[in-house]
């Protein structure tokens, strides 16, 4: 009788082997150093315990990973497998955290993020805790012009970032239709954050490929007032105190820095299409919620919408009493979605958001696109995976295979 063990072994190797990067799991051992917390006593290894925390699989920012020191040398040490490589060769961002009973909500490590890119093979991780993260290298692709502290009557500056589409320089009679996305310094750099959307590396490979027509795309950094400016009511909110105090509620005074000054300031400095039809506004979180309630609020202006893992929670769900309350359904092409991955409550909310917009009269498929997105995480990587999605739509192409394994237009 004739073997096939051999021949299946073969073939499963070379499925394997064939996977994308971005699909095949990494193994990363994290050692932690806390002999100078020790030494200053603010660590204590019979009572803290210390370990690792990320927004990428199997890890989360709501719980730590714990590490151990089973030879008691103050080296404390976490291996971690990731099932899969993070979207666009980005790297993962950690920070490690300790616990501790008198201080549960502290512990972190001071500053930024930490980052490692994952490879594939086995790696070590070995550092202090607290060490300086080393600085983060722009990541800017093609032509992006920056506007530095602009200005407005209504709020404080924010820089603003433009990236033109290739062939701007070489049509000069040719105008473009316009994206403007908050949040702008995540949209194109990861040197803020340690993660990025990739909107100029997508929008330069989609361009080039042409499944989409060129476009400028505006990025327009938040301030420390990003809670009060992406909301359109403001709540209370008891601080540890017992201090009461009002926040959010400026997404009107945003929307007349957009419409009254940016807009204007851009049309005049560059060549757009200024119709709604070629005007479109987007973000994620918070920014997803402001897109929605001021692109809802304004269809003379924005034709197409970017609702990315909005915050549909805010204030006793007011998005959806908006939604609700439109005397009919606008012209308007509107991109909604979620991550499987943060948590059943938003994707609850979500869902609700999307059938609202179908009860005001929104089609699935043709101008209301729906994703959750399977591990799709509430981080610029995840976003950054949908974004060739979410360009198509909003220029009507055919969308491309769902990322992730997810469910575009699903109805539950």
């Amino acid at each position: 009788m004739r073997s096939h063990a051999l021949p299946v072994l073969l073939v499963l190797f070379l499925l394997f082997t064939s996977l994308p990067a971005a699909s095949q799991p990494a193994s990363v051992t994290f050692s932690i150093d806390m002999r100078e917390e020790i030494a200053a006593q603010r660590f204590d290894p019979a009572k803290d315990a210390v370990g690792i925390r990320s927004g990428f699989a199997p890890l989360s920012w709501a719980e730590t990973l714990p590490a151990r020191d089973p030879d008691g040398d103050g080296r404390h040490e976490v291996t971690v497998t990731f099932p899969e490589r993070p979207f666009g060769g980005q790297p993962v961002t950690y920070k490690f955290k300790i616990d501790a009973a008198a201080n549960p909500g502290g512990g972190w490590e001071e500053g930024t993020n930490r980052r490692v890119v994952l490879t594939g093979a086995a790696q070590v991780v070995a550092r202090r805790f607290n060490e300086p993260p080393p600085p983060i290298q722009p990541t800017l692709t093609g032509t992006i012009r920056t506007h530095p502290g602009f200005a407005s009557r209504f709020l404080g500056p924010r820089d603003v970032f433009v990236y033109l589409p290739p062939g701007y320089d070489r049509e000069p009679a040719r105008r473009f239709p316009v994206l403007y996305l908050h949040d702008g310094q995540n949209v194109f750099d990861a040197s803020h954050m340690g993660m990025e959307w990739q909107m100029d590396e997508i929008a330069e490979r989609l361009i080039a490929a042409g499944p989409i027509e060129p476009l400028i795309i505006v990025g327009v950094a938040n301030t420390d007032a990003r809670s009060d400016e992406y909301t359109p009511t403001s709540v209370e909110r008891t601080a540890s105190d017992g201090t009461v105090r009002k926040v959010g509620g400026k997404a009107d005074l945003y929307g007349r820095l957009l419409l009254d000054e940016l807009k204007p300031f851009i049309d005049k400095t560059y060549r757009t299409r200024p119709e709604p039809s070629a005007t479109r506004l987007g973000g994620a979180s918070h920014g997803g919620l402001v897109s929605l309630y001021l692109g809802l609020k304004h269809p003379d202006v924005f034709g197409g919408l970017l609702v990315v893992s909005p915050s549909t929670w805010w204030d006793d769900f007011t998005i959806l009493k908006t939604v609700a309350g439109l005397p009919a359904k606008t012209a308007q092409r509107i991109w909604v979605d979620i991550g499987t991955r943060e948590g059943e409550e938003e994707i609850t909310a979500t869902r609700r958001l999307r059938d609202a917009l179908i009860a005001k009269g929104w089609t699935l498929g043709t101008d209301l696109h729906y994703l959750e997105q399977e591990n799709g995480g509430h981080d610029e990587i995840s976003w950054a995976s949908r974004v060739e999605g979410m360009l198509r739509f909003l220029d009507a192409a055919p969308p491309p295979a769902a990322p992730g394994g997810a469910a575009a237009g699903q109805l539950d």
